[in-house]
């Protein structure tokens, strides 16, 4: 990342989430979030703290709407790094919108396929296969008859082997 202070800060408020210092990363995470406003000079990746910060504070703040709004505007600015996406998956889960959350994830999953908490939080969601007969709806008697015959074949979607890359 460039070279703005608020990116150390960011950096040890993620070391502090990981080794379970939850208040104390969401306080560096806050301070780094004031950096990128006061300081001028914040390159666009600054996005990124903006992400972390309303991903802390969603989570271990207890305010999941702000922090998921925080997460939204990070994913507009920087809509290329797959953990925004992530971030706002999580908070989209908090707030009860799962629809919203697998959306986030595939966003994600597009710009980094083998992204392993991306993929990590789609398989504990659970993901549908496409219907058998694709031309027809998913409701429709005979997809829905087929989709069935499928599952007693191969199992629900968490067992089925995939090709490894």
């Amino acid at each position: 990342m460039a070279d703005h202070p608020s990116f150390r800060t960011i950096e040890r408020a993620r070391q502090a989430y990981r080794l379970g210092g939850h208040q104390e990363a969401l306080a560096l995470a806050e301070a780094a979030y004031r950096m990128i406003q006061e300081i001028p000079g914040a390159p666009l990746q600054a996005a990124l703290v903006t992400s972390w910060y309303g991903f802390l504070l969603g989570t271990v703040g207890g305010r999941p709407r702000e922090g998921l709004l925080l997460c939204r505007q990070a994913a507009q600015q920087a809509f290329w790094e797959p953990r925004v996406y992530e971030h706002v998956a999580r908070l989209e889960l908090l707030a009860g919108s799962r629809s919203a959350a697998i959306e986030a994830i595939q966003r994600g999953l597009q710009l980094a396929e083998r992204d392993r908490e991306l993929r990590s939080l789609r398989d504990s969601l659970g993901h549908r296969r496409p219907p058998p007969l694709g031309f027809l709806g998913r409701s429709h008697p005979l997809n829905v008859w087929l989709g069935r015959v499928r599952h007693r074949l191969t199992g629900p979607v968490g067992i089925q082997q995939r090709p490894r890359p």
